[in-house]
């Protein structure tokens, strides 16, 4: 039997239910289940999830992230990923001879890419392929657990941003947004109002006339 209510708020130690199905952010005390985190609840049937207000980025496989390359090593270039954790990439991502080749030629320290999770090993590093350069623009980082609500159901938030704004917007799932474009300075207020109100209803229609009457008022 579940306890609480979709979108309750609620804080570590609090009881959510008893039985039924245990998301992440929560553990089992005496038959009940507990949240471990300051959140909110989304309930689904009979099971119960608790999204954490705040926290790092735990790589995943399959997440697309915004990296930044620290270090060009002997066949693999060291990248931050906004993680405790360290992210590498193989130089065959770039060319089949990595070994013998110089890899600054393809990605440099400093590079802005994005790239996909391919591997997280048990020391929690992460192998990444596919990368892109980011060239030119900003990138600028958000909580990333707002990151769903910046992208919104079938990404409609993250398409009406772009539509309006007219902006180049790739988002991560590391907390790392890269813009490119012209109205930056309205996209990017538009995407600190999300994160602020992340936890509140009618957040799509309030962004929405939030931009609006931002490129009028230009």
């Amino acid at each position: 039997m579940i306890d609480v209510k979709d979108r309750e708020l609620v804080f570590p130690g609090r009881i959510l239910g008893d039985g039924g199905g245990r998301g992440g952010d929560s553990f089992i005390d005496g038959g009940h289940i507990v949240s471990s985190v300051d959140g909110m609840v989304r309930v689904k049937g009979n099971r119960v999830d608790v999204i954490p207000f705040r926290g790092g980025y735990a790589p995943k496989e399959s997440d697309v992230v915004i990296g930044i390359i620290l270090q060009v090593l002997r066949g693999s270039w060291l990248v931050d990923i906004n993680s405790f954790s360290k992210a590498y990439m193989r130089g065959e991502e770039a060319t089949r001879d990595a070994l013998n080749s110089d890899l600054s030629r393809y990605f440099r320290v400093g590079d802005r890419i994005s790239a996909k999770i391919s591997e997280v090993n048990e020391l929690k590093s992460s192998q990444l392929i596919r990368p892109w350069r980011l060239e030119d623009g900003i990138i600028i980082e958000v909580n990333p657990k707002k990151i769903p609500r910046v992208v919104g159901k079938k990404r409609s938030m993250l398409n009406m941003i772009r539509e309006k704004t007219g902006c180049r917007i790739v988002v991560g799932q590391n907390g790392r947004i890269w813009l490119k474009g012209n109205n930056l300075e309205t996209a990017i207020k538009a995407i600190r109002k999300i994160e602020r109100e992340a936890q509140s209803r009618g957040l799509t229609n309030r962004v929405g006339e939030f931009l609006s009457n931002e490129l009028q008022s230009r």
